[in-house]
């Protein structure tokens, strides 16, 4: 069976099923994972290895079965995420800071907001709930193929009709430029893996890794806002916090590649917290760093 007809089916099945139990299932068969792909173990362990490397090895091995239960979590939220009624995603999700980071993105003149996080927590359930927050927000998403496989993800992923998803690498990402003209537009982008391979060396827990520049780089051409967002879980709840206190306007000295380094760095070094904050939940399976490959 192809990966698109196993999406499909999954997207049919998985609403049906109970939460609680699916996440003890997702527990149990995270762990056998763990166990049964080699690979990818080693891959997780390794980018551990520098995002916990205070850590001890036995610690590092249990935050990995962690992300391997998330994982699987993060693909049972977007298989049932279209079937789930609003009055219950509004009980499942907690929006802390959203209202304080507009008004200080209006008091500043500007519109739409650059946000930007690592892959920690449920992207899926995150963009359903903009329409009860009066926002429109653009999720650059990674590509995938076959096509018909990306159509079916981003159709779950835009079930709430102010959510959109936009394709890196591709003619899309021209809307970024008009949606950050709007108020109440938030760009959202993860900034802590280089998805289309164009990424530059930069310090990472320490450690040269080639990270995307792009949001820094619209952040410098546009003038619009930058602030984090941080998504995660607790439980069967979920909680999306943004903090106007780190939000800032890039500044622009006329050196371009200095002022896109530097407002890259300073991104950077605020992911880093947010993924050490609940490090199991960093559902990242590919090498960052070039030993890991």
């Amino acid at each position: 069976m192809s990966a698109y007809h196993l999406f499909l089916w999954g997207s049919r099945i998985a609403p049906l099923l109970p939460e609680r139990p699916v996440y003890w299932v997702c527990k149990l068969i995270g762990i056998v994972l763990y166990y049964l792909m080699p690979a990818k173990r080693r891959v997780v362990l390794c980018n551990l290895s520098y995002a916990l490397a205070d850590k001890p090895l036995k610690e590092r091995k249990k935050v990995a079965r962690g992300i391997f239960h998330h994982f699987l979590l993060n693909y049972y939220d977007l298989l049932r995420v279209t079937k789930i009624p609003h009055d219950k995603l509004g009980r499942m999700i907690t929006v802390t800071g959203l209202p304080e980071v507009l008004e200080k993105a209006a008091s500043l003149g500007k519109k739409g907001i650059l946000i930007y996080t690592p892959h920690v927590g449920s992207f899926s359930l995150c963009g359903q709930v903009c329409s009860y927050n009066d926002v429109d927000m653009y999720l650059l998403v990674e590509p995938i193929e076959p096509p018909e496989l990306f159509d079916l993800i981003r159709s779950l992923r835009q079930f709430d009709p102010r959510c959109h998803t936009i394709s890196v690498s591709s003619p899309e990402m021209r809307q970024i430029f008009r949606a950050v003209k709007q108020p109440r537009n938030l760009i959202c982008s993860a900034i802590d893996r280089d998805v289309i391979g164009n990424g530059v060396e930069q310090e990472f827990f320490g450690a040269k890794a080639k990270l995307p520049m792009g949001t820094a780089d619209l952040a410098l051409r546009t003038g619009a806002p930058v602030a984090t967002v941080n998504v995660y879980r607790k439980g069967l709840k979920y909680y999306i916090d943004f903090n106007k206190d780190d939000m800032f306007i890039p500044e622009n000295t006329g050196d371009r590649e200095a002022d896109v380094a530097r407002i890259a760095s300073r991104m950077t070094g605020e992911i880093e917290k947010m993924i050490r904050r609940t490090p199991e939940q960093w559902v990242v399976m590919q090498p960052i760093w070039p030993d890991c490959e």
